[in-house]
């Protein structure tokens, strides 16, 4: 557990005291859940995130769309569909005496409609009824509680799994759930005297943030990898062997008369310190790099200098195992550039097609200024859709997949399904994603990403740099995948740690940065978000923290002078500018530009669980409230008031940004911003531009120092 000094010496004496204290008799003890997930079996919903049925925050005749989930029955489809809910492992299922069902529900009169609560019987593979609506006329929210029968062993599966079902009995109308949960009596046995410990006591942090000491609100502490600058492009080199689609495998490759005929051959047969030159045209093949080069001899694969190369995966099937378009493992001193990849798909279930992909212990691997596109997962239902662009797989428990440059590519038009444009993924440090435009894909654009399973130790995806990148119209309805839950982030660190966030451009997705863990008990951690223009994304700007109070953990992260303008722009938008979730602790969120939407919140922040975030110095424009520890504030001096935050921030401030509508970003001469921030570390020493951060007495607030 990260924990200042103070606090840790007080656990530790909490402990010693628990220790000795004498155990007491089996007793009854209680535990509320909360559903980690739901899923639609018939029917449709809204499309709100399962976040929206974790607080009650509906009553009377309220009708906050964007805080429940709305249930329909389209044409002749009746609504099914049911919530999953995760037992602790501290719970055994024999212990449980007692289950009861809390629903915060607002529907028809149930002579219009009848909507029925189920409990699922692992025992007999059958739902049992709860109960129904009762009394609801479209009036008021009504807070309804059903309690199981018979044996409580039965309705917890051998993965703690409990699932709460709800159907409708006809087509007529809809219904909404603010608020669901399920309520466990168990018997507790033995059990020792309490202590003062906290809950989260034992909170064991991921991988090098294992030992960290937490720090003071007021640290200015630098998550900064060995390096933040990209690795220059190389100078093109004299082509050593060719390829064209006129050769022949039988030719010795070494002049552009004697070529071989496809891009294979050449990686069969070249050494390090070869460059293979390929010529334009079509090559409907997948290539497997098969040799290493050396630190001062890589191998390089490239296109013909005015030639575009395209590898091309029509009618190729994609095998059970994928290895991708282009396959790197194991290998090392290796560059890849100036290819056009495209056409590799699939239908089929658990098939994964890959542009490029590196996986196992390879190093020193460049993928530069390639064009990947139409890669796709085509699979009409919900299970067992994936693809990627770019896929870095670190898969050794003891050696890193290390020194990765991808730069200057473009990823365009893929249906990813389940799965991200560009992944780093498992056991990889000492990598940069830089200078890449991706866009019209429907899911994620960048992702980092730790604790997947993908490697038996270090499981982690660190030190590295997301710079300079332009991600935009990423958007996850009508994905398969997601139906119409719309939670694609233009960039999303998902575990890792120790990686810099900067110089992008994020718009036009669903989310634009989002830092976050989908895995109890594990964290994102030393993540810096800094000089970034965020704007356009239909839901949320940056979000942070666990998307339900099943995952994991935001912390020791930095989120400095960004800016961001008129996110949350659709009119059900689940989110915000900032968008702070589930167990979040010692962030610094200091020197943005938060210009919102009229009408919209700046901040909804629905988690109480939350430990020594700092909020200062940020701008506040035309948006409405702030939402801290799910409280409300109308007024930002009730905001500042009840929360602390923003002491010296500045609230209903144009920024005069030169350009917003036309995603320029950039401060106009004048602006209020100029000179206004908290000179800090933490921001870097350039702008968005690449200028010296600090150019007056005091930094700028958001992404552009004024020159």
């Amino acid at each position: 557990m990260k924990r200042n000094l103070v606090f840790s010496i007080c656990t530790i004496l909490a402990l010693l005291v628990g220790s000795l204290a004498m155990p007491s008799p089996a007793s009854a003890a209680s535990s509320t859940l909360l559903p980690v997930s739901y899923t639609t079996t018939s029917g449709g919903s809204g499309g709100q995130p399962v976040a929206n049925l974790t607080v009650q925050d509906q009553s009377g005749s309220q009708n906050n769309w964007n805080k429940y989930v709305e249930f329909t029955t389209p044409g002749t489809n009746t609504y099914a569909g049911y919530r999953t809910y995760t037992v602790p492992g501290s719970i055994t299922p024999s212990s449980i005496t007692a289950i009861q069902v809390a629903a915060n529900f607002l529907g028809p009169a149930p002579a219009q409609q009848t909507w029925t609560w189920k409990i699922y019987n692992w025992n007999t593979s059958a739902w049992v009824t709860l109960g129904a609506n009762s009394g609801n006329s479209w009036s008021a929210w009504k807070l309804f509680t059903f309690n199981a029968t018979g044996t409580m062993s039965n309705y917890v599966n051998g993965s703690n799994q409990i699932r709460i079902q709800l159907v409708s009995n006809n087509t007529s109308d809809n219904s909404d759930l603010d608020y669901e949960a399920v309520t466990l009596t168990y018997t507790s046995g033995a059990t020792a005297t309490p202590t003062t410990v906290p809950p989260t006591a034992t909170f064991t942090p991921v991988g090098p943030t294992a030992t960290f000491t937490s720090i003071p609100p007021t640290a200015t502490f630098t998550s900064i990898p060995p390096t933040n600058t990209p690795t220059a492009t190389p100078p093109a080199g004299t082509c050593t062997h060719f390829v064209a689609t006129n050769g022949l495998d039988t030719n010795n490759g070494t002049s552009i008369s004697t070529p071989w005929k496809t891009v294979q051959k050449a990686a069969t047969s070249a050494v390090a310190g070869n460059i293979v030159c390929v010529r334009g045209g079509t090559y409907n093949e997948k290539v497997t790099l098969n040799a290493s080069g050396t630190a001062g001899a890589y191998i390089t694969f490239q296109n013909y200098t005015g030639e575009t190369p395209i590898l091309d995966g029509t009618g190729i099937t994609v095998p059970a195992a994928d290895n991708g378009m282009v396959f790197i493992q194991d290998k090392s001193y290796i560059v890849f550039k100036g290819f056009e990849i495209q056409n590799y798909k699939t239908t089929a279930s658990g098939r994964v097609p890959i542009g490029i992909r590196i996986v196992g212990t390879a190093h020193h691997i460049e993928i530069r200024n390639n064009k990947i596109h139409h890669i796709e997962h085509n699979r009409t239902s919900a299970s067992g859709t994936d693809a990627h662009g770019i896929a870095v797989h670190g898969t050794s428990g003891t050696t890193a997949l290390d020194q990765i440059i991808i730069d200057g590519n473009q990823l365009y038009n893929l249906k990813l399904g389940s799965s991200e444009a560009l992944v780093i993924n498992g056991n990889v440090t000492n990598w940069q994603v830089t200078n890449n435009i991706i866009h019209d894909v429907n899911n994620i654009g960048i992702d980092a990403i730790g604790a997947e399973g993908t490697a038996p130790a270090n499981d982690q995806a660190r030190n590295g740099l997301i710079a300079y990148n332009d991600v935009y119209n990423i958007n996850t309805a009508g994905n398969v995948a997601y139906g119409n839950e719309r939670s694609g982030g233009c960039i999303y660190v998902d575990g890792g740690t120790q990686i810099i966030i900067e110089y992008n451009k994020a718009h036009n997705c669903n989310i634009g940065v989002e830092i976050a863990s989908e895995w109890p008990g594990k964290s994102t951690s030393f993540v810096t978000v800094r000089n970034n223009f965020i704007y356009n994304n239909t839901d949320a700007g940056i979000a942070m923290g666990g998307y339900d109070t099943g995952r994991g953990s935001t912390e020791n992260c930095v989120i400095v002078n960004n800016t961001l303008y008129n996110n949350a722009t659709i009119a059900d938008a689940w989110g915000s500018e900032l968008y702070v979730q589930y167990d979040t602790r010692n962030n610094i969120i200091k020197n943005n530009i938060f210009q919102a939407k009229s009408g919209m919140p700046y901040i909804l922040s629905w988690s109480p669980v939350m430990t020594n975030n700092v909020m200062n110095n940020n701008l506040f424009y035309n948006g409405t409230t702030w939402q801290w520890k799910n409280v409300n504030y109308a007024t930002f001096a009730a905001y500042q008031s009840g929360t602390g935050n923003d002491a010296n921030g500045l609230n209903n401030v144009n920024p005069l940004l030169v350009n917003a509508g036309a995603g320029d970003l950039h401060l106009q001469a004048g602006s209020p911003a100029i000179n206004t921030g908290q000179t800090i570390s933490e921001a870097g020493s350039l702008d968005i531009d690449g200028q010296v951060r600090v150019q007056g007495p005091s930094i700028d607030m958001g992404a552009d120092e004024k020159q």
